[in-house]
């Protein structure tokens, strides 16, 4: 595998950190801190003519702007690997419990990128977990690699970085607990586990693994496995929800429905519309995917490569389900749309918050992603238990809850849908409130406490 050449300038920040023997940063509270390559200290970074001055003053007024809580930029040699490893975890909330951080591996052109993705993800992670009522805080954890595929498909020469993964995780002593995302699964999960404890949706104990010289493992006790099918059922319910919103009844019989992305998740949501006897379309800039859809079911496809994803954004339809990439509603695709409501599985499916209100101006009822696709987590959470102020993982499972859960989630949704009715303003705009507000409380409750002992 040919290792990326640092030094080139293609990642601004890791330059620096290569050249002046930094292995880790950190940016909390307007205040930048470095560890050494030799050392296992922090401290604190003088950004006086400082090279990257530019990149970490953005960082931190975005940080502070969207309220996180902590932000680390990872550039440290991996055991038993000839790669480096870079990273960035990014930790919005851990108010209401230990941070559950997606893993996400991609390959990306610059670290503004991945400041984006780290930031954006772990906000929605918080605020999916607060409206679920789920007693956890949100963070990210995004990771740079050359092909991200060989982790997605679980090749052992992408296990040392996966160790990697599982021991910076295991540092945080169970505040942040690892999950997958982008390019990462069950299997991802049960490799980092080598390495840590604090890891969710591992493989299930009757399922099996393979890994190094096409060796078999079996998964974790309890393990919750792919949480694909629980997030596809959220979503399936957040439509359900807003379809009874716009008409007055749940159906989706009859309804054109286009489904943008179509992997496991995808592909899950497919089974249930088809059930429902929606009309449905698909489009994937992956033509496989697209080719193993119309195979094995009655979906058109609109579009298998990205050249053709506008005339798919413009087509006529009930409803767009984004489930793929985020970022895909943007001011001018929005401008494209012919459909009454967008309710997808991806992750920070707004280019900008602002896109929201154009939507909501447009008459497109949106579901904000953290509702929608809140199933994923909610399979995650069962794993998490709190004894004794002490976190345990797999004490027990419940499919059952979990449906349950999800179910008391849509229940949520209706109510604030019928809620808006008296309003002019947007779902996202009242439900990201209605998130935020629940982790402000508790950091008012632990500044108040904080007060009350000093008196």
């Amino acid at each position: 595998m040919a290792n990326k050449q640092i030094v080139s300038n293609r990642l601004g920040i890791y330059t620096y950190m290569h050249h002046m023997g930094i292995r880790r940063l950190r940016v909390r509270n307007s205040t930048v801190y470095k560890k050494m390559i030799d050392s296992n200290e922090w401290e604190k970074l003088s950004l006086d003519s400082n090279p990257v001055y530019g990149f970490l003053l953005l960082t931190d007024l975005i940080l502070g702007q969207m309220g996180h809580e902590d932000f680390y930029i990872f550039y440290e040699k991996i055991e038993n690997s000839n790669e480096t490893f870079r990273g960035i975890l990014s930790i919005y909330s851990r108010d209401l419990g230990p941070a559950i951080a997606g893993i996400r591996v991609n390959s990306y052109d610059a670290e503004e990128d991945m400041v984006e993705d780290a930031v954006m993800c772990s906000r929605t992670t918080a605020r999916k977990a607060a409206f679920s009522g789920l007693k956890l805080g949100g963070a990210q954890f995004v990771v740079d690699h050359n092909h991200p595929s060989e982790v997605a498909y679980n090749d052992p020469s992408t296990f040392p970085l996966l160790e990697k993964i599982g021991k910076i995780i295991d540092e945080f002593q169970g505040q942040v607990i690892a999950s997958p995302d982008l390019n990462t699964g069950m299997h991802t999960m049960h490799i980092i586990q080598r390495t840590t404890n604090h890891v969710l949706c591992n493989v299930d104990q009757d399922s099996y693994i393979c890994v190094e010289d096409g060796r078999q493992e079996t998964g974790s006790f309890n393990g919750s496995g792919d949480p694909s099918i629980f997030t596809a059922y959220s979503v399936f319910q957040s439509l359900k929800r807003a379809t009874f919103s716009l008409t007055g009844s749940p159906s989706l019989k009859g309804k054109k429905v286009l489904v943008i992305g179509l992997g496991k998740c995808g592909i899950s949501i497919i089974d249930l519309l088809l059930q429902e006897g929606a009309i449905l379309f698909g489009a994937d800039i992956d033509s496989k995917a697209c080719q193993i859809i119309e195979e094995l079911y009655p979906v058109k496809i609109v579009a298998r490569n990205i050249n053709e994803l506008n005339d798919a954004y413009s087509m006529e339809c009930f409803a767009i389900l984004p489930c793929a990439g985020g970022g895909i509603i943007s001011e001018k695709r929005i401008q494209l749309f012919n459909t009454k409501i967008i309710c997808g599985a991806a992750n920070n499916q707004l280019n900008t918050d602002m896109d929201a209100v154009l939507l909501h101006d447009k008459d497109i009822l949106y579901i904000p992603d953290f509702i929608s696709n809140c199933g994923g987590l909610i399979n995650a959470a069962q794993e998490v238990s709190k004894i004794e102020d002490k976190i345990k993982y797999r004490q027990s499972y419940d499919e059952k809850e979990v449906y349950s859960q999800i179910d008391k989630v849509g229940e949520s949704l209706a109510q604030l849908l019928e809620d808006l009715k008296l309003k002019n303003i947007s779902p996202y705009e009242l439900s990201q409130a209605k998130a935020d507000l629940k982790m402000q409380d508790k950091r008012k409750l632990r500044w108040i406490n904080y007060v009350s002992n000093k008196l």
